[in-house]
């Protein structure tokens, strides 16, 4: 099965496990992001972030050129929990 057929899929499952309300408010918060053209000004795939300086997993800093200076790196946000 490939991506979309997985996406697609779990769309279906959510659509029917998740409250019609929370998927309203879902839908009309991703219209408004959508509306609003902040995709002409986020970061697109390929594109080059600014260097920064974070905490690692051990607490000792990390640089993002550290990081890409040994090869293609991905960067992921997590919100944590809250």
């Amino acid at each position: 099965m490939g991506l979309t057929e997985q996406l697609n899929e779990l769309k279906q499952k959510l659509g029917e496990e998740i409250p019609r309300e929370t998927l309203v408010t879902i839908g009309q918060f991703i219209q408004e992001l959508a509306q609003s053209g902040i995709e002409k000004t986020s970061c697109q795939a390929g594109d080059r972030i600014p260097s920064f300086v974070l905490p690692g997993v051990t607490g000792k800093m990390v640089s993002s050129e550290g990081i890409v200076s040994r090869g293609p790196a991905v960067l992921s946000f997590y919100r944590g929990v809250w």
